[in-house]
């Protein structure tokens, strides 16, 4: 993690756990989710600005839990602020540490970025970030109907990627699911998110019987810990292949990028440990020549904010998966960040260029701010 600069001492931490509700329960192979729970970060200089982080484990990912954020704030507290990087003070790993260093890393770019008067995305990168950047739908599991009801849907309001969950069933009703998106938005880009959901075997069944539909992309066909396989899957597939949940293990991922065993790496900061983490992984793997996608874990519009500057500060590519915000029915903002007509605006102003909306955070919010001060 890259340290605050110089002049960006912050000085006191608070923090806030919240629970946003999702519009409707959202189906993928790793499970359903029904709400989004976090907490939300401020760190402040002894001049009074501050910047916000999001730390908003998924548990089914094997994360963590709001809780076990709590307790290593609770345990930590103050120590985090010492020494020369922010959160030094955390474990290596463990439930939440990466979803916490996360929420330190960005809360400490957006107000370096504050302070200097520069967006986070002009802080990660050496070129002029773009304004705004591709996105991606997001189609949860479902019937074949429903989903070629809501491709078409998301098609009608722009965008031009529309990103499908499959594993949930069978390979045969996924195909049944793919073909009726395919037939409802011919012209679309489809790509496919397996969430590690099959062995060696049934990936390559279900990549053959997607085929004829145009495939752009699909994510994670086997499980994290199976670099082999996905390597062997990623070599035979007939369109690229992404690698997502096994990106969070430094280990698998040294195997990835060594063995090029995925075609594009899935970047979604709470699981990398924040942007500068994840800008570092995205270095690598330009240079072993795989490309890059960021996405959210159905953040808040704090960490969708960040992962738009992440994507913002990046060469152009496929689009990202930065659409999670449609899916929730309450938020930390006024104004829920979200795509217009395929296309995330990338805020302008200095640091992640968002504000905490007061009243928004009390309706959702499930404990009082605590705070510590190292005055």
């Amino acid at each position: 993690m890259t340290p605050p600069a110089p002049d960006v001492r912050p000085v006191r931490l608070r923090w806030r756990p919240f629970r946003l509700p999702m519009r409707a329960r959202f189906e993928a192979a790793h499970g359903v989710m029904a709400a989004r729970e976090g907490v939300l970060l401020q760190l402040t200089d002894d001049s009074g600005r501050s910047g916000s982080g999001e730390a908003s484990p998924i548990p089914s990912f094997g994360m963590g839990t709001v809780d076990d954020v709590l307790a290593l704030l609770d345990a930590h507290g103050a120590a985090l602020l010492g020494g020369a990087v922010l959160g030094a003070a955390l474990p290596e790993g463990g439930p939440g540490v990466s979803s916490l260093r996360c929420a330190l890393d960005v809360a400490a770019l957006d107000l370096r970025g504050c302070i200097e008067g520069r967006s986070v995305a002009s802080l990660l990168g050496e070129d002029a970030p773009a304004s705004w950047v591709m996105a991606n739908a997001v189609i949860g599991g479902g019937r074949a109907s429903e989903v070629s009801t809501y491709g078409t849907a998301a098609q009608a309001v722009g965008y031009g990627v529309l990103k499908l969950k499959v594993g949930v069933g069978t390979v045969a009703e996924d195909i049944r699911r793919v073909a009726a998106l395919r037939d409802a938005c011919p012209e679309a880009l489809i790509r496919l998110d397996a969430n590690g959901a099959w062995d060696e075997v049934t990936a390559t069944e279900a990549i053959e019987g997607f085929a004829p539909f145009g495939i752009e992309l699909l994510e994670q066909p086997v499980p994290a810990g199976e670099i082999d396989a996905l390597a062997r899957i990623n070599a035979a597939a007939p369109y690229p292949i992404a690698a997502d949940e096994a990106v969070g293990d430094p280990a698998l991922l040294e195997r990835i990028l060594e063995q090029r065993a995925a075609r594009i790496i899935v970047l979604k900061p709470m699981v990398l440990g924040g942007l500068t983490a994840a800008r570092a992984v995205a270095a690598r793997a330009a240079e072993r020549g795989i490309g890059t996608i960021v996405t959210t874990t159905f953040d808040s519009s704090v960490g969708t904010a960040a992962a738009a500057h992440l994507a913002a500060s990046l060469a152009d590519g496929p689009a990202h998966g930065l659409s999670t915000g449609e899916h929730l029915a309450a938020d930390l903002v006024a104004r829920t960040l979200v795509p217009e007509r395929g296309r995330l605006a990338v805020p302008q102003a200095p640091g992640l260029g968002i504000e905490i909306d007061e009243a928004s955070l009390e309706v959702v919010a499930t404990a009082p701010w605590r705070e510590m001060d190292v005055r």
